[in-house]
């Protein structure tokens, strides 16, 4: 039996490498085109300059929704193209030092995202502390809202991790044993 086929190899190419990038990607773009259909809910959600006494970021609230806005699209797209890239079966086309540009694309955007999902935080955090809604027609957060939020943020975290290390660790080539 070929390593292709068994074991940690199979889990890799069957998942890892191929649907979820997919499905992170899809849900980085949708998102960062939320932050532009939305943009004033995400702006409800950004701590303004003073909160906690420590909260003194420049840039107002639409620059930040902005450019988070971007990399979310962008990263999602890295995501995206890497994922369809591997489930084509186009990766396994490229030479050991052809397109090793291609081969970053996705732990990259993966590794990108992970650090964006952590900047974003205090947005999360604001929304628990302060009550703050996405738009006046959300009303009120349950506390159980919250901590389902915090419960998707440690999940996406863990799966960016697993995309971007993973994907470092075979854009060279290496091989499970």
């Amino acid at each position: 039996f070929s390593k292709s086929v068994l074991g940690l190899e199979k889990w890799r190419n069957a998942f890892v490498d191929t649907s979820l990038p997919i499905l992170l990607g899809l849900v980085y773009v949708s998102g960062g085109i939320g932050h532009f259909a939305l943009a004033d809910a995400f702006r409800d959600i950004y701590p303004p300059i003073g909160t906690w006494g420590i909260w003194y970021l420049p840039g107002s609230a639409e620059f930040h929704v902005a450019w988070t806005g971007v990399v979310e699209v962008l990263g999602g797209g890295g995501l995206l193209f890497g994922g369809l890239r591997s489930s084509l079966g186009m990766a396994d086309d490229d030479d050991e030092d052809d397109n090793w540009i291609l081969k970053l694309v996705q732990p990259i955007s993966a590794a990108v995202l992970f650090l964006l999902t952590v900047l974003v935080t205090p947005a999360n955090i604001y929304m628990y502390t302060h009550g703050a809604t996405m738009g006046d027609s959300m009303g009120v957060l349950d506390v159980s809202f919250h901590y389902f939020r915090f419960g998707f943020q440690v999940l996406f975290l863990s799966l960016l991790f697993v995309v971007s290390k993973d994907s470092f660790f075979f854009a060279w080539g290496d091989e499970l044993d």
